[in-house]
Protein backbone atom coordinates (compact mmCIF):
# COMPACT_ATOMS: atom_id res chain seq x y z
CA UNK A 1 0.00 0.00 0.00
CA UNK A 2 1.52 3.57 -0.76
CA UNK A 3 1.51 6.34 1.24
CA UNK A 4 0.21 9.77 0.40
CA UNK A 5 2.17 12.29 -0.93
CA UNK A 6 0.49 15.94 -1.28
CA UNK A 7 2.57 17.51 -3.77
CA UNK A 8 0.51 20.86 -3.30
CA UNK A 9 2.51 21.21 0.07
CA UNK A 10 5.71 22.07 -1.75
CA UNK A 11 3.99 25.59 -2.04
CA UNK A 12 4.06 26.45 1.52
CA UNK A 13 7.87 26.86 0.52
CA UNK A 14 10.98 25.39 2.22
CA UNK A 15 13.88 27.24 4.64
CA UNK A 16 15.94 27.59 1.38
CA UNK A 17 13.30 27.75 -1.33
CA UNK A 18 10.98 30.63 -1.56
CA UNK A 19 7.11 29.98 -2.11
CA UNK A 20 6.98 31.69 -5.28
CA UNK A 21 9.92 29.44 -6.62
CA UNK A 22 8.60 26.37 -4.47
CA UNK A 23 4.49 27.14 -6.50
CA UNK A 24 6.74 27.69 -9.81
CA UNK A 25 8.09 23.98 -9.50
CA UNK A 26 5.08 22.77 -8.63
CA UNK A 27 3.92 24.35 -11.84
CA UNK A 28 6.25 22.47 -13.75
CA UNK A 29 5.37 19.06 -11.88
CA UNK A 30 2.35 19.39 -12.56
CA UNK A 31 3.05 19.80 -16.82
CA UNK A 32 4.60 16.79 -16.60
CA UNK A 33 2.27 15.01 -14.97
CA UNK A 34 -0.47 16.26 -17.48
CA UNK A 35 1.73 15.64 -20.10
CA UNK A 36 2.52 12.01 -19.12
CA UNK A 37 -1.09 11.92 -18.98
CA UNK A 38 -1.23 10.47 -15.38
CA UNK A 39 -4.20 11.56 -12.93
CA UNK A 40 -4.12 12.34 -9.56
CA UNK A 41 -3.19 9.61 -7.24
CA UNK A 42 -0.46 7.93 -9.66
CA UNK A 43 1.72 5.80 -7.62
CA UNK A 44 5.77 7.19 -7.79
CA UNK A 45 8.02 3.92 -7.44
CA UNK A 46 10.72 5.52 -4.64
CA UNK A 47 14.33 3.35 -4.71
CA UNK A 48 17.73 3.39 -3.15
CA UNK A 49 18.77 3.80 0.41
CA UNK A 50 14.04 3.39 1.05
CA UNK A 51 11.93 1.62 -1.09
CA UNK A 52 8.39 3.29 -0.93
CA UNK A 53 5.63 3.98 -3.12
CA UNK A 54 3.76 7.09 -2.98
CA UNK A 55 0.51 8.10 -4.24
CA UNK A 56 1.13 11.61 -5.54
CA UNK A 57 -2.17 14.58 -4.94
CA UNK A 58 -2.21 17.37 -6.88
CA UNK A 59 -4.50 19.75 -8.25
CA UNK A 60 -4.19 20.16 -12.04
CA UNK A 61 -4.91 23.46 -13.40
CA UNK A 62 -3.44 23.02 -16.70
CA UNK A 63 -4.50 25.39 -19.35
CA UNK A 64 -3.08 26.38 -22.83
CA UNK A 65 -1.00 29.44 -20.99
CA UNK A 66 0.50 27.11 -18.75
CA UNK A 67 1.56 24.73 -21.96
CA UNK A 68 3.08 28.03 -23.97
CA UNK A 69 5.00 28.70 -20.27
CA UNK A 70 6.31 25.38 -20.60
CA UNK A 71 7.52 24.87 -24.02
CA UNK A 72 11.26 23.92 -23.02
CA UNK A 73 10.38 20.30 -22.07
CA UNK A 74 13.96 19.97 -20.51
CA UNK A 75 13.54 22.78 -18.31
CA UNK A 76 10.22 21.95 -16.69
CA UNK A 77 11.75 18.47 -16.12
CA UNK A 78 14.14 19.71 -14.21
CA UNK A 79 12.36 21.73 -12.36
CA UNK A 80 9.34 19.10 -11.75
CA UNK A 81 12.48 17.15 -10.12
CA UNK A 82 13.34 19.73 -7.64
CA UNK A 83 9.55 19.91 -6.63
CA UNK A 84 9.51 16.12 -5.73
CA UNK A 85 13.36 15.81 -4.57
CA UNK A 86 12.36 18.35 -1.98
CA UNK A 87 9.17 16.27 -1.10
CA UNK A 88 11.17 12.97 -1.03
CA UNK A 89 14.09 14.46 0.82
CA UNK A 90 11.63 15.67 3.43
CA UNK A 91 9.82 12.69 3.94
CA UNK A 92 12.75 10.30 3.88
CA UNK A 93 16.04 12.20 5.39
CA UNK A 94 16.26 14.20 8.40
CA UNK A 95 16.94 16.83 6.03
CA UNK A 96 15.65 20.04 4.42
CA UNK A 97 16.05 22.02 1.66
CA UNK A 98 18.34 25.56 3.21
CA UNK A 99 20.16 26.81 0.63
CA UNK A 100 20.70 26.67 -3.48
CA UNK A 101 24.26 25.92 -4.28
CA UNK A 102 26.51 27.88 -6.27
CA UNK A 103 27.47 26.46 -9.82
CA UNK A 104 31.06 24.56 -9.63
CA UNK A 105 29.93 22.56 -6.58
CA UNK A 106 28.89 19.61 -8.20
CA UNK A 107 25.52 19.59 -6.13
CA UNK A 108 21.72 22.00 -6.75
CA UNK A 109 21.06 22.29 -2.94
CA UNK A 110 22.72 22.20 0.48
CA UNK A 111 20.56 20.61 2.96
CA UNK A 112 20.09 21.09 7.00
CA UNK A 113 18.10 20.14 9.92
CA UNK A 114 14.61 22.40 9.52
CA UNK A 115 14.85 22.98 13.17
CA UNK A 116 18.22 23.32 13.50
CA UNK A 117 18.14 27.26 13.17
CA UNK A 118 20.96 29.30 12.75
CA UNK A 119 20.89 26.86 9.38
CA UNK A 120 23.58 24.93 9.30
CA UNK A 121 25.24 22.73 6.21
CA UNK A 122 24.57 19.07 6.96
CA UNK A 123 24.24 17.10 3.93
CA UNK A 124 24.19 17.76 -0.21
CA UNK A 125 21.38 17.13 -2.88
CA UNK A 126 22.03 16.84 -6.50
CA UNK A 127 18.93 16.45 -8.57
CA UNK A 128 17.87 15.13 -12.04
CA UNK A 129 14.48 14.57 -13.88
CA UNK A 130 14.27 12.56 -17.27
CA UNK A 131 10.70 13.17 -18.39
CA UNK A 132 10.89 10.04 -20.30
CA UNK A 133 13.89 7.12 -20.10
CA UNK A 134 15.46 5.52 -22.80
CA UNK A 135 18.13 3.08 -23.60
CA UNK A 136 20.34 5.46 -23.24
CA UNK A 137 19.47 7.64 -20.87
CA UNK A 138 17.73 5.43 -17.88
CA UNK A 139 17.65 6.81 -13.97
CA UNK A 140 20.00 4.03 -13.06
CA UNK A 141 22.64 5.51 -15.82
CA UNK A 142 21.78 8.81 -14.90
CA UNK A 143 22.44 8.19 -11.02
CA UNK A 144 25.84 7.12 -11.75
CA UNK A 145 26.70 9.92 -13.58
CA UNK A 146 25.43 12.56 -10.95
CA UNK A 147 27.32 10.42 -8.26
CA UNK A 148 30.46 11.33 -10.01
CA UNK A 149 29.44 15.31 -10.35
CA UNK A 150 29.31 15.45 -6.67
CA UNK A 151 32.94 15.00 -6.23
CA UNK A 152 33.20 18.22 -6.91
CA UNK A 153 32.45 19.25 -3.20
CA UNK A 154 33.87 16.03 -1.55
CA UNK A 155 36.50 17.80 0.30
CA UNK A 156 33.14 19.26 2.72
CA UNK A 157 32.96 15.37 3.47
CA UNK A 158 29.11 16.35 4.10
CA UNK A 159 26.68 13.24 3.03
CA UNK A 160 25.67 13.45 -0.26
CA UNK A 161 22.02 12.44 -1.56
CA UNK A 162 21.45 12.23 -5.29
CA UNK A 163 17.81 12.36 -6.73
CA UNK A 164 16.30 11.05 -9.90
CA UNK A 165 12.93 11.38 -11.02
CA UNK A 166 11.29 9.56 -14.02
CA UNK A 167 8.08 10.77 -14.98
CA UNK A 168 6.45 8.64 -17.99
CA UNK A 169 6.08 5.72 -15.50
CA UNK A 170 6.72 7.35 -12.73
CA UNK A 171 9.42 6.58 -10.20
CA UNK A 172 12.19 8.43 -7.97
CA UNK A 173 16.00 7.12 -6.50
CA UNK A 174 16.87 8.63 -3.69
CA UNK A 175 20.39 7.38 -2.59
CA UNK A 176 22.65 8.70 -0.34
CA UNK A 177 26.68 8.39 -1.38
Amino acid sequence: MSELLNVTDIKEGLPGISKSSCAHYYEAFMVCMHRCQHKIGTELGLSGDAENAFSLHWVDYFDDQIDRTWQDQIYCTDHAAVCLSALLVKRCTEYTIIQRARIGTGVDYWLGKEDDVPFQNSARLEISGIFKESATNTADKRLKMKKKQTQASDSTSLPIYVSIVEFSNPKAILAKK
